[in-house]
């Protein structure tokens, strides 16, 4: 239950069962006779015999008040994360200074340990461009209601661990809030204007929505005009009758200041624009010039640094139609939430990478700094795009042997090219398996049984070419590609780590520390500048090299002036901003060996994602232990 309800409780559970009138629980508490009427309201919707009213004034039920508080009790925060929650919630929501002795009794802690809590309370707080001030014991904190609001999305979405918020999850903590009629209207409305989004998107706005509803109940409204707004837009008339339909339910009062906020999420979270409708040349009309050139240059540079060619028209319209959405959250201090941003550092970290570069490009172009949800969603994008790149990027030659018979050999071709054209190139067809022995090819495709095994891989197939073959073929091409990309990894290891660019030791757990010693290092051996490592650090700052328990952090431009790996090794653990990473893999990277970066990235990804691995390469005390068993981990 909220703070604000639980002193409302305290207050009516007098020892001499006094009624008490909403005047004097107002000057108790610091609010309104109407939000007190509020409070009630909503306490008895959750617990409709807690509190009793009548013409005289409000008390509580004795026979149930001590089991409430006892379970109440129970349900306190136990560890620190849990307080601090608490804490800012019951900050956000009070006009009156809290009183740190009056919480520390609250939460049954010292007041040591409070104040120990209130360091982190204070950094979230200058996150989101809020100010803590304790001034004689008390607590408040000060900044814009639109803060305080951004405030309480982090915090719902920090509660939710990463996992998607769904409208259950959402009922379960705004239980006095019709959440199921909030998706309704929306959904009804958006759909009524041809309105389009996703439904991350639409979780976004309906979060939004349910806090400014609970904020407005509670008297917490925008005092001045935050922002100007078309009043013939589009999402502007959404917004109006969405907040039409919001009053009449919910009995709250819509400002103006209030609609034109919703009216900038709205915009900025969809389109009315049909994506599978637009061609290429309508995308300057729709999103403008300046969204058109941060895309190429965006895609430029993806191109030059990692080697993605970007020509398929679905991915530029779609891209095009998210950078202009962003660059509207940018302009108007929104940043959307991403429930997978976690997941993708983690499990994805090369696309992950591709779009921390991508949102450098946004950076140097606006000067906007994007936070890690903006960029996990610029991963969704580049994911799509480095697929294709990847199934592009390796083919494997292949021979095909087939015994004239009228024209099946050219049918089983054009199947071999309709289904693995991208994959395979086939360099020879030959009638007669004597002419294997003379063949260069990675693997043979027969379609007849074979005398003698060959010495590259072959796959025997039937003539037909059926689904079965196809497995087949499909597979043997998998397993040569796998085997190829392992042997290029290995060749580049050799090639770029050296013996003196390894190191063991757990005298060194601090990221900085670490840092610092790696690129003296490297500096030192000729394969940097002296300012390299501050261009790693401003790596660092757009978003942690993280993942797991491995960090690979490189500069964000690849201008090197030798390519090299540095591998430092702590088992016991290195501290990397949020995380602890057990093995870190320094990069530089020179211009001409770009090319190599994102196969090597991608392979130590590939390898290091799995903690049993890390766990295994963490406590090797020597580089050719390290090699040799990164390479046995490549399953």
């Amino acid at each position: 239950m909220k703070a604000q309800y639980m002193d409302l409780i305290h207050c009516l559970k007098s020892p001499h069962q006094d009624w008490v009138s909403s005047q004097n629980l107002a000057d108790q508490l610091g609010v309104s006779k109407r939000t007190i009427k509020s409070y009630i309201s909503e306490i008895q919707s959750l617990y409709p015999k807690l509190i009793i009213a009548s013409n005289k004034g409000y008390k509580v039920n004795t026979d149930q008040v001590n089991t409430f508080l006892s379970h109440e009790r129970k349900a306190l925060p136990q560890t620190q994360t849990e307080r601090v929650a608490y804490i800012l919630k019951n900050l956000v929501h009070t006009v009156e200074p809290v009183d740190i002795y009056d919480l520390s009794d609250v939460l049954f802690i010292s007041d040591s340990t409070l104040r120990l809590d209130l360091k982190l309370i204070k950094e979230k707080l200058t996150q989101n461009n809020l100010e803590l001030y304790l001034t004689k014991d008390q607590l408040s904190i000060k900044g814009t209601e639109k803060d305080k609001r951004k405030l309480m999305s982090n915090i719902l979405y920090e509660e939710a661990n990463g996992s998607f918020i769904d409208i259950e999850k959402l009922k379960g903590l705004y239980e006095g809030i019709d959440i199921d009629y909030i998706r309704d209207i929306v959904v009804e409305t958006f759909s009524s204007h041809h309105f389009f989004t996703n439904d991350y998107y639409l979780t976004n706005v309906i979060i939004h929505i349910t806090i400014a509803l609970d904020r407005m109940k509670h008297d917490f409204r925008f005092l001045s005009k935050t922002v100007d707004f078309n009043m013939d837009n589009n999402a502007y008339v959404i917004a109006q009758k969405i907040a039409v339909r919001l009053e009449s339910h919910f009995h709250v009062q819509y400002s103006e200041e209030e609609i034109a906020d919703l009216a900038i999420l709205i915009s900025s979270n969809g389109t009315n624009v049909n994506f599978t409708q637009i061609e290429i040349g309508d995308l300057e009309r729709i999103a403008g010039r300046a969204c058109i050139d941060l895309v190429h240059a965006i895609t430029t540079d993806l191109d030059n640094y990692y080697y993605i060619h970007i020509a398929d028209s679905d991915f530029v319209i779609r891209f095009t139609l998210h950078i202009k959405n962003l660059l509207m959250r940018l302009d108007n201090r929104y940043s959307t939430k991403n429930p997978l941003t976690a997941t993708l550092k983690r499990e994805c970290p090369l696309i992950y990478d591709c779009a921390v570069h991508a949102s450098h490009v946004i950076k140097e172009k606006t000067g906007y700094m994007i936070s890690d949800d903006e960029i996990a969603y610029l991963a969704f994008h580049l994911g799509y795009a480095l697929e294709l790149q990847r199934q592009t990027n390796v083919k494997i030659s292949c021979t095909v042997l087939f015994p004239l018979y009228y024209n099946m050999n050219v049918q089983i071709i054009n199947k071999l090219q309709q289904y693995f054209g991208e994959d395979i190139s086939i360099h020879s067809i030959v009638t007669d398996e004597g002419d294997l022995s003379y063949i260069t090819s990675d693997f043979i495709i027969s379609a007849s049984q074979l005398h003698k095994v060959p010495e590259v891989p072959y796959v025997v197939i039937t003539p037909f070419f059926t689904r079965s073959d196809r497995e087949k073929v499909s597979n043997k091409i998998f397993e040569l590609k796998e085997q190829k990309k392992k042997k290029q990894f290995k060749h580049n290891l050799k090639l770029f780590l050296h013996d003196n660019h390894f190191c063991s030791s757990t005298a060194l757990s601090e990221k900085e520390d670490v840092l610092r010693l790696i690129c003296q290092v490297m500096n030192q051996d000729g394969y940097t500048d002296e300012h390299f490592f501050d261009k790693i650090m401003e790596r660092e700052a757009m978003s942690s090299t993280a993942f797991g328990q491995v960090a690979i952090p490189h500069a964000i431009k690849m201008d090197a002036r030798k390519t090299g790996i540095y591998v430092y090794l702590n088992p016991s653990g290195i501290r990397w901003d949020t995380s602890v990473v057990k093995i870190v893999l320094l990069l530089t990277v020179s211009g001409e060996n770009r090319i190599i970066y994102r196969d090597v990235f991608d392979a130590f990804a590939t390898i290091l994602t799995e903690d049993k691995n890390v766990n295994l390469l963490a406590s090797i005390q020597s580089i050719e232990d390290f090699v040799d068993k990164l390479i046995d981990c490549w399953e």
